[in-house]
């Protein structure tokens, strides 16, 4: 299977990538069939220079974009649809709201039950009342 991958160029700490298509089994900097593109993740804004003839028919032969590259290509036009989004490690204050919200969800729950807890006693203490009338009714009718 080809892929729409980038291509590692430039010197050491300041990369500089080619957009190539490649097969997906060769190394990163290894073989591939054809550069359609470059990009220089350094300036502000990113350089991204493709020959977009090319990459439309890459696309269009069932070459498959790398994460990365699909995100190159959709910020060019080229692509449709939005990359997927990057799964993040939650942030100091999303862990604190949510261990917060166990916490006060378990309160409630540990609550709820010992209300049940406290109705049950009562109803079977209410039961044991009922039955021990009953059977002084009972005992009073037998004399």
């Amino acid at each position: 299977m080809l892929r729409i991958r980038l291509r590692r160029t430039g010197k050491k700490k300041q990369p500089y990538y080619r957009v190539v298509v490649a097969d997906q089994r060769a190394p990163r900097d290894g073989d591939f069939v054809e550069v359609i593109g470059h990009y220089n993740p350094r300036t502000n804004p990113s350089t991204i220079d493709l020959k977009e003839d090319r990459v439309k028919h890459w696309l269009s032969v069932g070459a498959q974009p790398s994460e990365t590259v699909h995100r190159v290509l959709h910020k060019a036009g080229l692509m449709e649809t939005a990359p997927p989004p990057r799964p993040t490690k939650p942030s100091k204050a999303e862990r604190e709201a949510e261990s917060a919200a166990t916490s006060a969800a378990a309160a409630a729950i540990a609550e709820a039950e010992s209300a049940a807890a406290a109705a049950a006693a009562a109803a079977v203490a209410e039961a044991s009342t009922d039955d021990a009338a009953a059977d002084d009714a009972e005992s009073s009718d037998d004399s």
